[in-house]
């Protein structure tokens, strides 16, 4: 198998089906649409591709609506692979690239540049300068046999269809088993572990820091959540801090993360942490004794917490029982 990131160019692999889409925390339907790309493999020598924008588009045309990623590359990457996608094209998206047209997407990058065989994408897909391109344009070229189009219908519920807005929403408000439910992963934040204060440490909870920076962050509060450390194999339990730390009255806000059964430096080291549930809103105490006393009540229920909502796996970015 091989995944490369590169940007759209000439070469000569042979792409035998292509998705498109931007493709933000790779959720249920975005696995859906992956498993009918590998359909479409015949023989070892074919790859499937994902075709997406770096960055997305709506943070450069529209940046007041913009509520950053929900999965960082390298999550996205990764998930990718495990799901047995070979090759990821990124397309640097620009003001400029915003105004070529519909038929110049589909002529210069889809047909001269790609030489996709197959090309599927979601009903709704629009496209191009103004969003001109749409499937029905795609469907003229493919009936001049310049490539094969295959177009879905949203999946999801009877409640909701999946789509990555709505995860974001859930995420801002904190319902990450919502989440879950449309992802089909328990969603996960990744970064490198940044000095701190080191006030944890100070009241027996030590914590590893991290910055959000281009992913989402979730409601500010305190969740039950699972870690894997750079280098180890296994998850392990932890509770986590989201927020901007009212009893030490801060503003930056920053991840916390404390690791229940752990002693160790983790300073650099990167880490995945998956959020399972949350568990109570951030406050301010009166004093310290009453902070450090929250935080053991909050470990032991979080302990109870994660003897049931467990990682089970970590092949297809990883899922969890709930």
């Amino acid at each position: 198998m091989l995944l490369k990131r590169t940007h759209i160019k000439n070469h000569n692999i042979r792409i035998v089906s292509m998705a498109i889409g931007n493709f933000d925390g790779i959720h249920l339907g975005h696995r859906f649409i992956i498993d009918e790309l590998k359909k479409l493999k015949i023989n070892k020598n074919d790859n499937i591709a994902i075709l997406t924008f770096t960055p997305h588009p709506v943070k450069l045309l529209k940046p007041e609506i913009w509520k950053k990623n929900l999965i960082k590359f390298r999550t996205k990457f990764r998930i990718l692979k495990n799901l047995g996608v070979d090759l990821l094209y990124q397309i640097p998206f620009s003001l400029s690239f915003s105004q070529k047209s519909a038929r110049f997407f589909i002529e210069k990058v889809l047909i001269e540049d790609i030489k996709a065989e197959n090309i599927l994408v979601g009903e709704d897909f629009r496209f191009g300068n103004k969003r001109a391109g749409n499937v029905k344009l795609l469907q003229e070229y493919s009936d001049k046999n310049k490539f094969k189009l295959r177009y879905f219908k949203k999946k999801g519920t009877k409640e909701s269809y999946y789509s990555s807005s709505s995860i974001r929403n859930h995420i801002i408000s904190g319902d990450l088993i919502k989440a879950k439910k449309s992802l089909g992963y328990y969603w996960e934040v990744e970064g490198k572990v940044i000095s701190g204060r080191a006030k944890g440490r100070e009241l027996g909870y030590p914590t590893a820091n991290i910055n959000y920076l281009y992913q989402i962050p979730p409601a500010n509060g305190i969740y039950a959540g699972w870690v894997k450390i750079e280098g180890e194999s296994k998850w392990r339990e932890a509770a986590i801090s989201s927020g901007v730390r009212p009893h030490y009255n801060g503003v930056k806000k920053i991840l916390e993360v404390h690791l229940l059964f752990f002693s160790g430096n983790l300073y650099e080291k990167r880490l995945r942490v998956a959020f399972i549930e949350k568990i109570r809103d951030e406050k301010k105490f009166e004093n310290e004794k009453d902070l450090v006393r929250e935080m053991k009540k909050d470990c032991e229920y979080i302990k109870n917490i994660l003897k049931k909502k467990y990682i089970e796996n970590d092949n297809v970015g990883h899922n969890g029982r709930l």
